[in-house]
């Protein structure tokens, strides 16, 4: 197969993905569940409620449902202890399996449209994987989902990029699920603790991603 080729049936694998993850967006959106919805089912299902989240929570990832709304909810449902570990656990399941799909279906694809100086980023995000993940998830604003795809599509390491995820994404958990359990009194103190620790966590990400772009000039001039 000619190279040209190639690079076609690499375009359209990415299209692919691309339209696969929109096609579900689209439909978790269209369901138009909320939190009062939520509630409902989880008083019906009793001690089951926590892993069923858990495992909606991960799905729902792949289709790039907000990891903020999902702790949010969690809160609301659980409290802000049992609240953190099953918003947790959904973020770290629904990340991963976005890593996974990103790789079996578009990783080789863009290694093969890359060209030389795209591969050497490609190569330092591989070697800094868990310091590049770690700083997207902990930057304020940072779409954890696309971060999720895109660690996947540039290859990063399964167990930097897990411990990277759990460490990135505990503090904002906890912020949003305290958030959630706070709801009818944002002027609270837990309300306060949570917004403390958001911004906490935006400050350290800017020390992670500063530490990263240093590594990045050093390898550049080494």
């Amino acid at each position: 197969m000619t190279k040209p080729a190639d690079r076609r049936r690499a375009v359209v694998r990415l299209i692919l993905l691309a339209l696969a993850i929109a096609a579900a967006f689209g439909a978790v959106t269209a369901t138009g569940i909320g939190p009062t919805e939520a509630k409902h089912y989880v008083d019906q299902l009793g001690t089951s409620a926590p892993l069923l989240f858990v495992l909606i929570g991960g799905v729902l990832g792949l289709a790039l449902f907000p990891g903020h709304v999902t702790a949010t909810v969690a809160g609301m449902l659980f409290g802000v202890v049992a609240g953190s570990a099953v918003a947790l656990a959904a973020a770290v399941l629904g990340a991963g399996l976005c890593l996974l799909a990103a790789r079996l279906v578009g990783a080789d694809a863009v290694t093969s449209l890359l060209g030389e100086r795209g591969k050497r980023w490609r190569d330092f995000v591989q070697e800094n994987g868990f310091s590049a993940v770690l700083a997207c998830r902990l930057a304020p604003g940072m779409p954890s989902g696309i971060v999720n795809y895109l660690a996947g599509l540039a290859g990063i390491r399964l167990r930097a990029f897990a411990a990277a995820v759990t460490l990135g994404a505990l503090p904002k958990t906890i912020a949003y699920v305290a958030l959630g359990g706070a709801l009818a009194d944002p002027l609270s103190m837990r309300g306060g603790i949570a917004l403390a620790l958001y911004a906490a966590t935006a400050v350290a990400g800017v020390f992670v991603a500063r530490r990263l772009l240093v590594a990045k000039r050093v390898t550049s001039v080494a």
